[in-house]
């Protein structure tokens, strides 16, 4: 689940990212994006797959 959690958190920073470049339209290329490509949409991304990265970690498959 370390490898899943890492795959998660990678996304979901990234999304953030492209959320934060959407909203300051750093990137004049991105206005061609459709319209539901929105910062929220983006940021809502991030935080979801950044909850799932948490869900990832403290998921145990092991048993003690």
């Amino acid at each position: 689940m370390t490898i899943a959690a890492w795959v998660l958190g990678v996304l979901g920073s990234l999304c953030a990212v492209m959320g934060i470049i959407t909203a300051t339209e750093a990137v004049a290329l991105l206005a061609e994006l459709p319209a539901a490509f929105t910062p929220i949409f983006w940021l809502t991304l991030g935080i979801v797959l950044l909850l799932a990265c948490i869900a990832a970690v403290l998921s145990r498959s092991e048993y003690e």
